[in-house]
């Protein structure tokens, strides 16, 4: 079994790490972010916003945990800032999860052939392959989630607390998936627990104080249902409509929360999220298939039926309390990321549904049964992982940000030559790329960077800038002047084609009079995406 499980770890890492620098085809805002984060931490041990070994994470536009940031920077230490470095830690912790799977379903089953199904399903589960090949949070915190529950049934409960009790500074999502579970884990095993882990308790009182005061109850109010404007949109709408008094007793904010939470929970258990679409936003999901292989849909009924039977009420539990957190947010209905703690018992499930199928068979006919089955899993792998590699970055560049590596080292290197530079900020963020790409030390980012309100900078040119000579916006020129007549000698500017480009024009084949086009971007596709010029 030793060999086996070795062989499976080998099998996840390769196809979670096969090509890491170059699919995704580039690494979209949040990984720069981690990257960047983790490059600072790891020069000056500070943020971006000069906190010094924070517990949560000052980014540009909001709070983050911490965790994910820290635990990168060994990798920014040894390869840098690339794909790999930034990716490489992913790519680690998810080929380690079927293994803490495998001890997980072997300690409450006791075993072994339900066991290796369910490692084996998740080491080739489309969902989280695609999540450990990008620099995602809940990767890490599933790991956590994992051996904290294996501890815990082991009566390991001082380690296994700390690690679950570390889990709301991974992904916000744990700030209310950890303690239900640890409350189900509790009437599940009713443990006698030690006074150390009372200690332990009685320390992180603080820390669970500020997920309900602090910057993580900050992050759920931009996300969560109760401060959703669409609430008070439709719930304006309703009212409007109706002349009648008892409207108010229909559509009121109770009522239209509940039936959101309601929608969005089970929509989390829908053939469309799990077998046919999954996620609505293409970097979470392939939308070639569902997040799940659609041949494990007979094997997740099966399984469950079987889980029922064998009263292992563990998986049950965890099925039915993994959406709850992405129920409460108003984008929740598809959202695989805070979808992502269902992974483990759905594993389980097809797993289990697997065997049960297998063990229900006459001797002679188990074989051809089993190798039945893995044909097709096998073959509809191969679908996924061809569209994956082939037309999934053709389709998708936009989501993760193809252009800005390029453009940006290219700034990198040619800035010195130039007295000002001008980068555009209106096609995405463009200040945390620049920092990371151009590896700008953040010790002097964080004496040059002040937070103003965007206002006119430059002549015709309106954003903020980053002392001595970076400037980040859009151009402005002012009446009965182009963009063209902004753009002045000695500096460098890099141009959007969407944003500033007027139609279809390649200032690459033919640029503006007096413009000299330095270097020129392009998606899969071959269309300019950005171009770096200056004044002739």
């Amino acid at each position: 079994m030793g060999l086996i499980l070795s062989l499976l770890t080998v099998v996840s890492l390769l196809v979670r790490g096969f090509s890491i620098s170059s699919l995704p085809p580039e690494l979209f805002g949040d990984e720069i972010d981690v990257g960047y984060q983790a490059f600072s931490l790891l020069h000056t041990g500070r943020d971006l916003y000069g906190q010094l070994f924070p517990t949560y994470i000052h980014s540009l536009s909001e709070w983050r945990t911490p965790m994910l940031m820290y635990y990168t920077v060994p990798t920014i230490s040894i390869f840098g800032n690339t794909e790999l470095g930034v990716r490489l830690p992913e790519v680690i912790l998810g080929a380690v999860a079927p293994l803490i799977l495998f001890l997980l379903v072997y300690q409450v089953s006791k075993n072994r052939s339900v066991a290796l199904l369910s490692s084996i399903i998740l080491a080739i589960l489309p969902w989280h392959i695609l999540y450990s090949r990008a620099a995602f949070e809940s990767v890490l915190l599933l790991d956590f989630i994992l051996l904290g529950t294996l501890l815990f049934i082991k009566q390991r409960y001082f380690v296994s607390l700390l690690l679950f009790f570390l889990t709301p500074y991974i992904y916000s999502t744990a700030s209310l998936f950890t303690p239900l579970w640890l409350l189900a884990l509790t009437v599940l095993y009713r443990p006698k627990l030690p006074k150390t882990s009372f200690l332990l308790l009685i320390v992180l009182v603080p820390f669970g104080l500020s997920l309900l005061s602090g910057q993580a109850a900050e992050r759920f109010g931009k996300v969560g249902l109760f401060s959703n404007p669409e609430i008070i949109d439709q719930l304006t709408r309703y009212r409007t409509d109706s002349k009648s008094p008892l409207e108010r007793l229909f559509s009121n904010r109770p009522v239209f929360i509940a039936t959101r939470i309601y929608s969005n929970y089970l929509s989390a258990f829908s053939p469309e999220f799990l077998f046919i679409r999954g996620d609505n936003t293409a970097r979470q999901s392939l939308q070639y298939i569902g997040e799940l292989l659609p041949v494990f849909a007979p094997f997740l009924a099966l399984g469950l039926i079987y889980l029922v039977k064998q009263k292992q009420y563990l998986w049950l539990v965890w099925l039915l309390l993994a959406p709850l957190p992405s129920a409460l947010t108003y984008d929740g209905a598809y959202h695989a990321t805070r979808l992502f703690m269902m992974i483990p018992s759905l594993c389980v499930a097809v797993g289990s549904g697997i065997y049960w199928l297998v063990k229900s068979m006459p001797r002679y006919a188990k074989a051809v049964v089993y190798v039945a089955i893995w044909g097709v899993i096998f073959f509809q792998f191969t679908l996924a992982a061809n569209y994956y590699l082939i037309h999934y970055p053709l389709r998708t560049w936009q989501w993760w940000h193809v252009g800005f590596k390029q453009a940006m080292e290219k700034v990198g290197e040619l800035s010195d030559q130039y007295h000002q530079v001008f980068i555009n900020n209106s096609y995405e963020p463009s200040l945390i790329r620049f920092l990371f790409y151009t590896r700008y030390p953040p010790s002097q980012f964080h004496a040059n960077f002040t937070v103003d309100k965007p206002s006119d900078i430059s002549a015709g040119y309106y954003g903020f800038y980053l002392a001595p000579k970076y400037y980040f916006g859009g151009f402005s020129p002012p009446p009965n002047k182009s963009l063209v007549d902004v753009i002045q000698p000695g500096n460098l500017y890099v141009v959007s084609q969407r944003d500033d480009v007027p139609g279809d024009w390649d200032w690459s084949k033919n640029p503006p009079g007096g413009v000299k086009v330095l270097f020129t971007t392009r998606n899969p596709l071959g269309t300019p995406i950005f171009y770096l010029v200056t004044k002739n």
